[in-house]
């Protein structure tokens, strides 16, 4: 809430203690109104507290489902709930952003989440022709959308046996991860695998996601009734498996709890679906039994990329608005970036801004408030634009001047 900056006494009028009182009471009710006004959710405020999850799409504080997002006093960590510095986030990374003050376009993040569903070594060769290829067992499907880290390359230059970090969704449908981030892994951590159970053994104490074997029977953190249906977070005991099963080291945090609130924001993929009214997204249930179906029902089903608004009550989203993005829209994803360019290349024709490559090669490029002379080191932009076709970097579209 805002403080109350103008302390200076009210004069006493001349009229005598009643209209003192009176005035006092005026000015109270004025402070009153003006400090209700300045909290999430008042009047005029245009926002309130909530919760976003998906992909990063920008920076310049952090963009996630359209919402630009401060981070400057956000609290940040990682799957295993290490506070870490938001410096070490990155575009079409999935994270969950609580915060407050959230409008239809900014908000203030409080805490950031980020987590990758996989961890570990590239087991098979890249399939280019089919754009995926195999990390710990599990199928990795690539798009016109999948940010490579410059560190790996992109699809082509990835090789068995190197050790990546996917951030992506599960589609149970397909059995495989399609993917919003591909980048390396530090040499020393710990493999790891999120996703749905397909099957499990509670006896045999085995599971499975996808089609991929697992073996929990040393593991801590052991949920209660693990069965199919349940999403999961693994800790692998190594990178490869053992008798046709990978080794589960510890059950970690698969879907974070969320505390109630009036806005909150999921995009995802379908993981689970009784009916259009209930249905789960990433893992998270939604009651959408009073939702507005922006595009229909008819194309609802496991799999399906979606976007759900709505509050959040006793850890389900109640949703008000449903929309299914197609394969068409997720290809066609822009992404912005707001900040100081860092390095120009006038020969290649690119810059670069909150460590990420910036072409400013195409022919429909505009700009604004400057020119392609005006780029330098320093100077404040910001860029809208595509992901190139090899993920490594983004095609303006338009760079203005700030």
């Amino acid at each position: 809430m805002p403080r109350l900056t103008n302390s200076r006494r009210l004069p006493r009028p001349a009229g005598g203690l009643q209209r003192y009182l009176l005035a006092g009471l005026l000015l109270g009710l004025a402070v009153l109104g003006a400090t209700l006004g300045g909290c999430g959710g008042g009047v005029g405020t245009g926002g309130t507290g909530g919760f976003a999850s998906g992909p990063i799409t920008g920076f310049g504080s952090v963009i996630v489902n359209g919402v630009r997002f401060d981070d400057g006093s956000a609290v940040v960590v990682d799957g295993d709930g290490v506070t870490r510095s938001r410096d070490l986030l990155r575009l079409g990374m999935t994270v969950e952003i609580d915060g407050t003050d959230i409008g239809d376009t900014t908000g203030v993040a409080t805490r950031i989440r980020y987590d990758s569903e996989l961890l570990g070594l590239v087991d098979t060769a890249v399939d280019a022709a089919s754009g995926g290829f195999t990390l710990l067992g599990q199928r990795v499907l690539v798009d016109s959308a999948t940010v490579f880290d410059e560190g790996v390359g992109g699809l082509a230059a990835l090789r068995k046996g190197q050790t990546l970090e996917v951030y992506a969704v599960f589609d149970p449908a397909a059995a495989s991860y399609r993917a919003s981030r591909v980048g390396p892994a530090a040499g020393n951590a710990t493999p790891h695998v999120r996703g749905l159970v397909a099957q499990a053994d509670t006896g045999a104490r085995t599971l499975r996601i996808a089609e991929v074997n697992y073996s929990y029977g040393s593991a801590s953190g052991v949920p209660d009734n693990v069965g199919a249906g349940q999403y999961v977070r693994l800790n692998l005991s190594s990178s490869l498996p053992i008798s046709g099963r990978y080794g589960v080291q510890a059950f970690g945090t698969a879907v974070a709890a969320l505390p109630d609130s009036d806005k909150g924001s999921v995009k995802g993929l379908i993981s689970s679906f009784v009916s259009s009214r209930s249905f789960s997204v990433n893992g998270r249930p939604v009651d959408a039994s009073a939702a507005n179906f922006s595009n229909g029902t008819a194309g609802l089903a496991v799999g399906v990329r979606v976007e759900v608004e709505g509050a959040v009550r006793s850890g389900t989203l109640k949703a008000s608005k449903v929309s299914i993005d197609s394969d068409v829209q997720q290809n066609n994803q822009t992404f912005e970036l707001h900040g100081a360019i860092t390095a120009v290349d006038t020969a290649q024709k690119t810059c670069a801004l909150r460590g990420i490559t910036v072409s400013t090669a195409r022919t429909d490029l505009a700009y604004s408030n400057g020119t392609a002379a005006a780029l330098a080191v320093g100077r404040q932009i910001a860029v809208r634009g595509k992901l190139s076709a090899d993920g490594l970097r983004i095609d303006a579209t338009s760079i203005a001047f700030e």
